[in-house]
């Protein structure tokens, strides 16, 4: 089994299906990571503003406000969380190159500038351009990430 990674970037995807789903590899992920242990995790947990408010977006979108306003209770209370300030000029300036896709420039520098040793996500798509393009921590999907650090 590989070192596991001491710094994580979970994309907004696992979050919401972790919660939601408790037979999914992206709980388990999320329990790997502290879920339901009260900070007693190791593994620093990077998240931004943009993070926290596509969390909100998506789960009033899917549930309601208050659900939304759980899930951001539950990262803070149960993850040894790192809060990433993010350049807004470099922010554009990544907007401006195209090489991710727009929507997705702040859950990637959130893991940039946090210094991740790896982003997980179920988007396979923005999983993709990452690797190909930046190359800058390793990319996995939650399924992947379990094969290689917790099988």
């Amino acid at each position: 089994m590989a070192v596991t990674p001491s710094r994580i970037f979970f994309d907004t995807n696992v979050y919401i299906i972790g919660v939601a789903d408790p037979l999914s590899a992206e709980r388990q992920v999320l329990e790997w990571a502290g879920l339901g242990k009260l900070r007693s995790s190791s593994v620093k947990v990077l998240i931004s503003q943009v993070l926290c408010e596509q969390v909100l977006r998506v789960a009033r979108r899917l549930k309601n406000k208050d659900w939304g306003g759980e899930l951001l209770g539950l990262i803070w209370q149960n993850f040894n969380v790192q809060y990433v300030l993010l350049n807004a000029e470099e922010q554009t300036e990544i907007e401006n190159l195209g090489q991710i896709p727009r929507e997705d420039v702040g859950v990637y520098l959130t893991a940039k500038e946090g210094s991740a040793d790896c982003f997980v996500s179920a988007n396979h798509k923005l999983i993709r351009a990452l690797v190909e393009r930046t190359g800058e921590f390793e990319c996995l999907t939650p399924e992947d990430f379990l094969k290689k650090y917790l099988d």
